[in-house]
């Protein structure tokens, strides 16, 4: 039949059957020695007819849907099964029904349990064997009524032997399966209720305890309500009631804890139904998150606060530096004017004091501009759209063609790519780490630039390499922060934003930006733009 010794062994093993045990059932039926000899009187005859019980039982088979599509799904082919019901129509009239007869009958129940068969199936099949029987033990009985009465019965015996060993294997089998799927519904990681259709508990979980504060026993024949908060906009089983007719439902839960705390639940609920599609119990599944979801509000409280500080940071920004061009300029004008008209008529010192002001004023011009470019890069970006990074690229060797000439310096490209962003300020980005690495040329050597991309999970890798006099590895996070310098204004001239303004770009780009150097061995400036296939949005 396909059932593995193991198997058959655990049955025997819960049944606690043994001889002695198969001794108390026959002494039950005071089946016996005489019952056997009878019975093995009709073993011949019998054998004889063998082929059309056979042919005659499996037409009774077909006959049912549920045993047609057992045999069809068989393992073995329909002949050997044959041969096996043959076999068991012999082994009942043998008068041997020892353990191993015993083994045998259990080994059909669990087949039976395993395919599907029903136990009414069984009990019914013995119809067509006592129709087989009956007529070959009033033939060997001759005319003797009363041989032939107990013959009848030894065989009724027999019969009841079988069919209860065979029940009794086929439910045990099902409860050894109900316990398995109650030890996986007991350990489940969230509580479970079964209700029925008006929400009441008639199985609670033990994790349902940990999580409610309610002891299962608690529940039971009590109304789902009272585990759930009056805080809720909508009752739970109206809702249910509703959508279960589609589907399962999840969501959250305002939950009442025993002790009368509110705690919200991740709860999901499927509807259970009959053979006919009629929906007669619930499954509800729920775990508390109330903790993850405090996190969550705090978290989204702080992102908020962070973008309301940031809006008004670049907002005072924006302000501030325009609202300081106006006396800035007018400050600029006035000490140019005074340089230029006075210059070599007062003392050394007044022309010295003069050209610092010039200076200074010229230089918080060039800081009060770049302020500008860094506040806008979020609140004045254009919305993004499909964009030819070579067509940027070449836009950026355009504004920077004077210091390209002047340095000498040697580019190298790739075949860059095209991304969906804000073509403006990628035009920025690749003019100030060009610039960047033009700027910081080793002494005495012309700058040779590559600028490369390749693409890694999700996004565009860019690389703007150069051999000039590099960085040290403590400075690489320093260097994005702004107003942060690492050589005098003496030496390399500049304002301390311009990098930082390509972070800011890269981040509203969704992308992040990186440096890679040693000191005198050249730099690589690394950022990442997101593929335009992965819909990367503006921000």
């Amino acid at each position: 039949m396909g059932i593995s010794r193991e198997a058959l062994d655990a049955i025997i093993e819960d049944l606690g059957l043994n001889s002695v045990e198969l001794q108390k059932r026959k002494d039950y039926l005071d089946l016996g020695e005489a019952d056997g000899l009878r019975l093995r009187a009709l073993l011949a005859p019998a054998d004889q007819l063998k082929d059309g019980y056979v042919e005659r039982f499996y037409k009774l088979l077909d006959r049912f849907d549920e045993c047609r599509t057992v045999l069809d799904r068989a393992v073995r082919p329909r002949d050997q099964l044959q041969g096996l019901h043959g076999g068991q129509l012999s082994a009942m009239l043998s008068g041997r029904y020892d353990f191993d007869y015993a083994q045998e009958r259990l080994r059909i129940g669990l087949a039976h349990q395993q395919v599907g068969l029903k136990p009414e199936w069984y009990v019914g099949a013995y119809r067509v064997l006592l129709e087989e029987l009956l007529p070959v033990a009033r033939r060997v009985c001759g005319g003797d009524e009363e041989n032939f009465s107990a013959t009848m019965l030894s065989l009724f015996k027999v019969c009841l032997l079988d069919i209860e060993l065979v029940i009794s294997a086929y439910f045990q089998a099902d409860q050894e399966r109900l316990r398995f799927f109650a030890k996986a519904f007991e350990s489940d990681l969230e509580a479970v209720l079964i209700t029925d259709l008006a929400g009441t508990v008639i199985h609670a979980s033990h994790l349902t305890w940990n999580i409610s504060g309610y002891a299962p026993e608690v529940l039971m024949g009590r109304d789902i309500n009272q585990l759930i908060s009056d805080r809720n906009e909508e009752d739970l089983y109206q809702r249910w009631g509703r959508e279960a007719e589609d589907n399962a439902w999840r969501g959250d839960v305002w939950h009442r804890h025993a002790d009368g705390h509110d705690y919200l639940s991740r709860m999901s609920f499927a509807p259970v139904r009959n053979k006919s599609g009629k929906i007669t119990h619930y499954v509800v599944e729920y775990s508390d998150v109330t903790d993850a979801w405090e996190s969550e509000q705090a978290l989204k409280a702080r992102t908020e606060e962070l973008a309301r500080s940031n809006q008004e940071l670049e907002q005072f920004a924006y302000v501030a530096s325009h609202d300081l061009q106006e006396p800035l300029r007018m400050v600029a004008s006035y000490t140019q004017l005074l340089a230029r008209r006075y210059k070599g008529q007062l003392d050394k010192d007044a022309d010295e004091f003069i050209g610092y002001a010039v200076d200074g004023a010229t230089r918080m011009q060039g800081l009060i501009n770049d302020l500008l470019k860094l506040s806008r890069v979020g609140t004045r970006g254009k919305p993004f759209a499909p964009t030819d990074c070579n067509r940027v690229l070449d836009a950026a060797l355009a504004n920077l063609s004077v210091a390209v000439q002047e340095s000498w310096a040697a580019l190298t490209r790739d075949t860059l790519p095209e991304v969906t962003g804000d073509e403006t300020q990628l035009i920025q980005l690749f003019q100030n780490l060009i610039g960047n690495a033009i700027k910081f040329r080793t002494p005495g050597e012309p700058p040779a630039i590559h600028i490369g991309a390749h693409r890694i999970e999700g996004a565009w890798e860019f690389q703007v390499r150069d051999n000039g006099i590099g960085i040290s590895p403590e400075y690489f996070e320093r260097v994005f922060v702004i107003f942060q310098r690492l050589h005098s204004k003496a030496e390399y001239p500049g304002t301390g934003i311009g990098l930082a303004l390509c972070k800011k770009i890269v981040e509203r780009h969704g992308g992040r930006i990186w440096v890679g150097s040693r000191s005198g061995e050249g730099t690589t400036f690394f950022f990442t733009i997101h593929d335009k296939e992965n819909g990367n949005h503006g921000h």
